[in-house]
């Protein structure tokens, strides 16, 4: 019963990507385009939807008994919630910086990107997840400390801008991880790198870890987690697609296109002027 849950809940979130993965860049200079729109409204109502499971899927990923046959999965389910979208900004930061500073464009290009899809994304769960303010799972009381069932359908507004127990929808780490996957498996698509039918499936799964680990640990409802993984499907094609389309677009302007530095060099030979391309 356990497994069969967990694979109707990770077929329901990929069933909510699903349609972005075969769209095509479009000509377009308009960011989200009717069809856009359409399918984040479409992910909404069907998040919505999955409310009348999430109390039993959520009684499965934290049952005793489940727990007990699989005491491996605890340590496996924190380490897997490392991967937070902090951990997976810094990082692409560095391999972004690093290939800058190396004048090595294309991985500059492919890391900024997946920072980008997720760091802009971010931004918007933030202000959604704050005032919305949905109760997660089992959440410690702010009135006495005391933990209690949660209620899927329990919504205090503007309390999640100041309570961690109540910004729940949508998941952040499964936000991320698929952001960061999509990004990955659409720039793979883009430059036609070899093996990719092979290489994206394997980065998906590993995307699907944070957010499994999320349920058992009974930080996140299913809906939470579909929700999530739509929302970084979407953004790492997007940021992927519209970026390779319109090149001159002012972000990638500002952050990938060779610049020049000047460089005062004094040494014994005497004072000496360069430009270098950064």
């Amino acid at each position: 019963m356990g497994q069969r849950v967990v694979i109707a809940v990770l077929a329901a979130a990929m069933f909510l990507s699903a349609p972005l993965e075969t769209a095509r860049a479009q000509g377009s200079a308009v960011l989200l385009e009717n069809r856009d729109l359409g399918l984040l409204a479409g992910a909404t109502l069907a998040s919505a939807a999955m409310l009348a499971i999430d109390t039993r899927v959520a009684n499965v990923m934290t049952d005793s008994g489940f727990h007990a046959r699989h005491p491996g999965f605890k340590s496996a389910s924190n380490r897997a919630s490392h991967s937070t979208e902090t951990v997976l900004m810094i990082t692409g930061g560095l391999v972004w910086g690093i290939a800058r500073i190396n004048d090595d464009r294309g991985t500059a290009d492919v890391a900024f990107h997946t920072t980008e899809a997720i760091a802009s994304t971010a931004m918007v769960i933030q202000v959604i997840r704050g005032a919305l303010g949905r109760g997660r799972p089992y959440v410690v009381d702010d009135d006495n400390g005391e933990k209690r069932n949660g209620d899927p359908k329990e919504f205090k507004f503007m309390r999640g801008f100041t309570s961690y127990n109540y910004r729940s929808w949508p998941s952040m780490h499964a936000m991320a991880s698929f952001a960061a996957a999509s990004a990955l498996s659409n720039e793979m698509r883009v430059r036609d790198t070899p093996h990719r039918a092979l290489i994206s499936p394997v980065l998906y799964t590993a995307a699907a870890m944070p957010a499994l680990a999320r349920m058992y640990l009974d930080e996140h409802w299913a809906s939470d987690i579909a929700m999530g993984v739509f929302l970084g499907v979407f953004a790492g094609q997007k940021a992927v697609l519209y970026s390779h389309a319109h090149p001159n677009n002012t972000v990638d302007r500002r952050f990938l296109k060779p610049t020049v530095r000047a460089t005062f060099t004094h040494d014994a030979r005497g004072l000496s002027f360069s430009l270098l391309p950064y």
